[in-house]
């Protein structure tokens, strides 16, 4: 009996370490950022411009253009996986503010009245990137992040053009490029700095000839965690000679 327990009290260790050792070799760190985003819409009408083939001036409902910046913010939380040299794997959810500014919405193509509103969209993300480390022969690390983001529009606000923007789609997907640099603070702590770039590929309006996508930069701030100390869970000079003792 004592020596069956004795059997499983070893094996339930051996199993828990062996766990939290491939946590720790899998999963490389875990993080928080803030972040200023500039997004703007972009839409194209194709119908044709002359008054003989469209008297109702639906060409002008709306126009083919680009919208004004609007300015807003994002937060989120990632995880930082794989155990390799030069390439990782980030997960995160983002609450990311997207929208545009319509400085000139056409009310009436008669009398040429328009309007200034802003659309806003609060958008849910699911965001994957595969990262590549960049050496640029800094003391501080560089690196390279390519993805897609699963978004759904929680929260919309659609003034202008609304019976456009209002009925685009909740749930998208989007390729995103982003660069950035990350900063050893202290002990298991580093700072970093990205600059993403998040434009739709596929269209999130497409009925009557009338076209819609947005585009959105993203600058984010934020630290990041480490399991091991060091940028990238690596020494910051790989190189330094170590001493193993005699």
């Amino acid at each position: 009996m004592m020596k069956s327990i004795r059997t499983f009290l070893i094996l339930g260790f051996l199993i828990v370490n062996l766990s939290i050792q491939a946590q720790y070799n899998f999963l490389q760190g875990i993080g928080a950022f803030v972040g200023e985003t500039s997004s703007r819409d972009r839409y194209k009408n194709g119908y044709p411009l002359d008054f003989k083939d469209d008297p109702t001036f639906l060409h002008a409902q709306p126009p083919s253009h680009n919208s004004t910046e609007r300015e807003s913010w994002s937060v989120g939380i990632y995880a930082e996986m794989l155990k390799g040299g030069d390439w990782r794997w980030v997960s995160e959810i983002d609450y990311c503010n997207k929208g545009a500014r319509e400085e000139d919405e056409l009310l009436n193509p008669i009398t040429n009245q328009t309007t200034s509103a802003t659309n806003k969209y609060g958008n849910l993300q699911w965001n994957n990137y595969l990262k590549r480390w960049i050496d640029l022969g800094f003391r501080f690390k560089t690196y390279a992040m390519l993805g897609v983001r699963a978004e759904y529009s929680m929260i919309r606000s659609t003034p202008a053009y609304s019976y456009i923007a209002g009925n685009a789609r909740k749930i998208t997907a989007s390729p995103d490029v982003g660069i950035g640099a990350e900063f050893h603070l202290k002990g298991h702590w580093n700072l970093f700095v990205e600059e993403h770039y998040n434009p739709d590929v596929l269209s999130v309006y497409n009925k009557n000839k009338v076209t819609l996508w947005n585009r959105t930069w993203e600058t984010r701030v934020g630290i990041i965690y480490r399991f091991k100390s060091g940028i990238g869970s690596v020494d910051m000079d790989c190189n330094a000679p170590r001493y193993h003792g005699r």
